[in-house]
């Protein structure tokens, strides 16, 4: 039986990227169900939905295609009524599945019915891939508007119970848990319990880094052109403010000292003038103090960048570092189970070789008539011969020695005879061995 037992050397792992996927399949986006009652009487809530979908990752993406009509059908389930009784048979075939790493996000849609009314209805989302490339008929899942979907709950799994409800005077399932078993492709011609539900090209999630990245410098404008906003009317209005202030104290003081006096004295008119020619110069100084405040801005989010991506290389050294460590500790482990498991198979492989050894001890010891010098070879290779390969050379040599079968070599062994036309069940092997080597000689 053929054996490959992995050596101790380090693995090479290959170097793949996220992108690195196989160029026979393409991604889709699903729309898998809506929350809250649906048209076939059942009602999840968005909490229920949301442990659901951790369930989603790596389910299948199935279909009953049927070539007559050139489309795909329902969930295909077959009836069969024989003498064995009912039973179901599923039509469906994979087509492929909801990766490992898959997002998978509620989003909003506004629904429109047969008669133009507009439903706002949150849908759970993911994504997947195809193999178009194996199977050319679920490409028009990922052409045009794609094609209805229809998801499918693992019976042995559902928890629920039936509640009334007075506003639509029926009863509705409330679903409180659930396991995503598949997620069927559906023809054109079949409305899914989910009105919206499809399997689609991607086209939200592609959107997503491109919102993301035009969200975040939108952000960053409006903080920065606030920011600019806030610095420069607070210091001008706290500039204005405190030049107030001062000019009023001083032209108080001078009325209650020269209250009977009406001309302003000499030194009021001097430090009158002296603060307006200072007010003249004050927007200059406040530009400047801008200015620096500016500078000192820009500095303090140049600093915090700065701090924030050393703080990021940080965590990735660190990641890498606990990354490398769970490696190191996962070769550590097992390269004890091979040790552990080289040291049994050894053990296995002598116990054998003693079991076989005795066997062959036996049947050359079986061989008596012939000396040890006639054993000679077979007792030194005894390891390398099968029983067969001993059990047939020592009866040749017997054979070419002519040995006399009636007499013992052995004084402490009794005369054995033999006869010839007893039952061959009866007969020792080595004799039987010793007529065919002389039936093929003759």
């Amino acid at each position: 039986m053929h054996q490959s037992i992995a050596t101790i050397d380090a693995p090479e792992f290959i170097n793949l990227q996220p992108l690195d996927i196989n160029p026979l399949m393409s991604s889709c986006e699903i729309k898998v169900l809506y929350v809250g009652q649906n048209r076939n009487r059942s009602f999840i809530t968005k909490e229920v939905a949301s442990e659901m979908a951790k369930t989603l990752r790596g389910a299948p993406i199935v279909g009953y295609y049927k070539t007559d009509k050139e489309d795909f059908a329902d969930h295909g389930d077959k009836i069969i009524i024989d003498d064995e009784g009912i039973k179901f048979e599923c039509m469906t075939k994979p087509y492929g599945f909801v990766a490992p790493d898959a997002k998978v996000w509620f989003q909003k849609f506004e629904d429109k019915d047969e008669f133009g009314n507009t439903y706002v209805r949150e849908y759970l989302m993911t994504t997947g891939y195809l193999w178009t490339g194996q199977f050319e008929e679920c490409k028009s899942a990922v052409d045009g508007e794609g094609k209805p979907q229809s998801m499918e709950l693992d019976e042995d799994s559902l928890e629920g119970n039936w509640s009334y409800s007075e506003k639509d005077n029926m009863e509705f399932f409330i679903i409180n848990d659930a396991i995503f078993s598949k997620l069927c492709i559906l023809g054109d011609d079949v409305e899914p319990c989910f009105e919206g539900a499809s399997v689609t090209a991607p086209k939200v999630s592609n959107a997503f880094t491109k919102v993301d990245d035009s969200f975040k410098q939108t952000l960053f404008s409006m903080m920065e052109d606030l920011k600019k906003y806030t610095l420069k009317g607070g210091q001008t209005m706290d500039q204005e403010t405190k030049f107030s202030e001062n000019l009023d104290t001083t032209i108080e003081t001078d009325q209650i000292e020269n209250e009977n006096t009406i001309e302003v004295s000499e030194e009021n008119s001097n430090f009158a003038k002296k603060e307006e020619e200072d007010k003249k110069d004050k927007p200059n100084k406040c530009e400047k103090e801008k200015d620096k405040e500016e500078d000192k801005e820009v500095k303090k989010e140049e600093d915090k960048e700065v701090e924030e991506e050393k703080e990021e290389e940080d965590k990735e050294n660190k990641k890498k570092d606990k990354n490398f460590s769970l490696l190191e500790q996962k070769y550590n482990d097992l390269s004890s189970q091979y040790s552990l498991l080289e040291k049994q198979y050894q053990e296995l492989l002598e116990f054998k070789a003693n079991v076989e050894d005795k066997q062959k001890d036996d049947l050359i010891s079986s061989f008596y008539m012939l000396s040890d010098t006639d054993k000679a070879d077979v007792i030194a290779n005894k390891r390398k011969y099968s029983l067969d390969e001993i059990e047939a050379k020592l009866s040749v040599i017997c054979f070419r020695k002519k040995v006399d079968f009636g007499e013992s070599t052995k004084e402490t062994t009794p005369t054995v005879t033999f006869n010839l036309t007893e039952d061959d069940n009866e007969i020792p092997a080595y004799i039987s061995a010793l007529r065919n080597t002389q039936k093929e000689r003759q």
